[in-house]
């Protein structure tokens, strides 16, 4: 029995080393992007996160949000019967181990693995599993297994989870059970303590005791379908936020634009996302992710190619961070590569590429800091093409800059404008929105104009001047634009109308999504708001779900990645 029990930890050993001897000589390289899924079922990403030792709390600790938590072998052993690679391994050293019995005949905590039963991050009140693994002597002498659980890593009380009888000699036993994830703390911890006889107590002082600790992140606590409030599509990802305060996302996650929860491949399945309290809504840009927070100021995560984090860098980013000197914001709008933010003072403020001066503040340096666009007050919208930008004033008139080479700027000419300036001939403007090289308005309520090259509305794709295109007979549209696709959104009545291409699919048939050049009713109803990306647009309704159209497979949110792609299919949001 106990050469086997010997031969175990050898085989254990020597895995290890192969580990470290692939890594070393070589081992095959993650795929890039674009290069195809990784292997494993549709959802979180498969890669295994193992603990690591945290030299401030004297014990292994998982440093990333995921659905699980491996100590791997960073625990194995007791004291000098077996040597642990870090004891005592328990949250401040404070707890040491018992050191009689020999390495043939003693038992210690082998491994330690916390993970969820949903396949999403753990979460603070969600069920989660806890596996342990142990060692054991070759004849039984009373052990048991005491699990307990704490909030605070740092100066911990301990809360016994169970303990659970351990009957098997000579050998590894894993032993698990389950419990609900305390509330009150991201970071938490879980100890392991294996004992020989005597009565449960986090630190026994039993000479043959084993403890270990394992620290974990916990995201913030969540309710089961609460409604979306806020949605939005990027390239090949997208995000949402709950009424219940916290993020979701799904797609690509090779810039971290998900946050934190899953690795580069991202998650078909939506995930949840960086813990930010107060946020009022979600928006999107290639790999770069914003929050725009109820106290009027703007966090960003993932890509800042171009300067898009607004931070003073181009370092990518696994968590969000403040936008520097930016305060009183109402309103976000992104391009390509740059955005705008508008100001409860009615001024906007830009950053990010400026080579066709779409920030509008005179020149044509990019910006990675917040810069203000020239000359602008009274500012009600904005909105952001590619390379051009739109400003909505309160007076009803629009103001445009940035490139003109398609006569996105309306004014009939091919120059284009470093700093605003007036669209001629159109007034009482309600709503704007811009497209790749197109741009779009509402005057009044109901009356759509367009111009530049795009989906305007009618059967000609391009206006030198703004144009009316199209009316509809009763109601209060807002708009929205992608780079070729648009929604016009009647807000009193929830009814959408869409029209125009999303990326490669111009030859979409879908009943329930219209891609011609004329709206068309988008057959859902209670739409509440609406966000159009690359390749997919997404709509959530007055019901809280959250449905999406378009090309982007990873967009979709849920396990039907093969079929129906054009016509509206509901995200899985927990």
């Amino acid at each position: 029995m106990r050469s086997s029990s010997k031969g175990s930890r050898k085989w254990k050993w020597a895995g290890l080393l192969g580990g470290i001897l692939q890594v070393a000589c070589g081992a095959p390289e993650s795929m890039s992007q674009g290069a195809g899924e990784p292997p494993g079922s549709l959802g979180v990403s498969q890669a295994p996160v193992h603990a690591m030792l945290d030299s401030t709390l004297k014990t292994v600790r998982c440093h990333d949000l995921a659905p699980e938590c491996d100590s791997g072998p960073e625990l194995w052993g007791r004291g000098t019967v077996a040597v642990e690679h870090y004891a005592p391994s328990t949250l401040g050293g404070t707890c040491v181990d018992g050191n009689q019995g020999t390495y043939s005949d003693g038992e210690w905590v082998d491994r330690v693995r916390i993970s969820s039963q949903d396949q999403k991050p753990l979460t603070q009140g969600r069920t989660a599993n806890i596996e342990v693994t142990v060692s054991l002597p070759r004849i039984a002498q009373n052990n048991f297994l005491d699990l307990y659980s704490t909030t605070n890593v740092t100066q911990p009380s301990w809360t016994l989870i169970t303990s659970l009888p351990v009957t098997g000699t000579g050998w590894e036993q894993i032993l698990t059970a389950s419990y609900t994830v305390p509330t009150g703390s991201g970071v938490q911890a879980i100890r392991a303590a294996l004992r020989r006889g005597g009565v449960a107590s986090p630190c026994t002082t039993g000479p043959y005791d084993d403890r270990d600790d394992l620290v974990f992140m916990a995201a913030a606590p969540y309710v089961s379908g609460a409604k979306a409030t806020s949605v939005a599509a990027g390239f090949d990802y997208s995000l949402a936020l709950r009424a219940d305060g916290t993020l979701w996302g799904w797609g690509d996650n090779y810039y971290s634009q998900l946050g934190d929860a899953v690795g580069q491949f991202g998650s078909t399945l939506p995930v949840q996302g960086p813990l930010l309290p107060g946020v009022k809504s979600v928006h999107a840009i290639n790999g770069t992710s914003l929050a725009l927070r109820t106290d009027g100021t703007v966090w960003t995560w993932g890509s800042s190619d171009y300067g898009l984090q607004g931070n003073g860098g181009t370092t990518p980013s696994k968590t969000p961070a403040q936008v520097p000197g930016l305060t009183g914001v109402t309103a976000l709008a992104m391009g390509i590569h740059h955005v705008l933010a508008l100001k409860s003072d009615g001024t906007v403020w830009a950053w990010g590429e400026n080579g066709d001066r779409q920030l509008g503040d005179g020149t044509g340096v990019s910006r990675t800091l917040p810069v203000q666009v020239a000359g602008l007050t009274q500012v009600t919208a904005v909105a952001a093409g590619r390379s051009h930008s739109l400003a909505l004033k309160s007076d009803g008139t629009v103001w445009v800059w940035g490139t003109n080479v398609m006569g996105c700027l309306g004014d009939d000419s091919i120059d284009s404008s470093p700093v605003p300036r007036k669209l001629p001939g159109l007034s009482g403007v309600t709503s704007i929105a811009a497209g790749h090289a197109f741009s779009l308005a509402i005057r009044g309520t109901r009356e759509l104009w367009g111009w530049g090259v795009g989906p305007l509305g009618d059967t000609t794709s391009y206006y030198r001047t703004p144009t009316r295109t199209y009316q509809w007979a009763s109601g209060s549209i807002s708009l929205f634009a992608g780079p070729s696709h648009a929604v016009a959104l009647d807000r009193t009545q929830g009814k959408a109308w869409t029209w125009g291409d999303l990326s490669s699919h111009a030859t979409c048939q879908s009943a329930e999504v219209n891609y011609g050049r004329v709206p068309a009713a988008l057959g859902l109803t209670g739409v509440a708001g609406v966000s159009i990306g690359d390749r997919y647009a997404h709509a959530f309704l007055t019901d809280g779900t959250v449905w999406g159209w378009g090309g982007g497979p990873r967009q979709r949110g849920n396990d039907q990645v093969t079929s129906g792609e054009c016509a509206p299919a509901k995200v899985l949001l927990p």
